[in-house]
């Protein structure tokens, strides 16, 4: 699935990676750090099939994503978000 993001404007990764539990995936010092500046307006992360390549729709905010494991997270659901997400989803492919 797509998902909103907000990116760090120190480092430009996902804001979510400064928190301690991802903190061991990434080598990048600000992340590490833990302190994150996000930018309050959500960046759109595509995703695309694998075979075929098409578009995959976008996570509505508040969505869990992989449930019932060690990488569980749930989207954003701030009303940028929710504003960005309805924007996106009413556009034709």
């Amino acid at each position: 699935m797509s998902v909103l993001v907000h990116e760090c404007r120190t480092c430009g990764h996902n804001a979510t990676w400064h928190e301690s539990r991802e903190r061991a995936y990434t080598a990048c010092r600000c992340c590490i750090a833990g302190t994150a500046d996000p930018d309050p307006e959500p960046t759109l992360r595509p995703t695309w099939t694998s075979p075929g390549g098409r578009l995959e729709p976008l996570a509505p905010p508040g969505t869990v994503r992989n449930e019932r494991t060690m990488h569980q997270t749930v989207t954003c659901d701030c009303e940028a978000c929710r504003a960005a997400y309805d924007h996106h989803s009413t556009r034709s492919p």
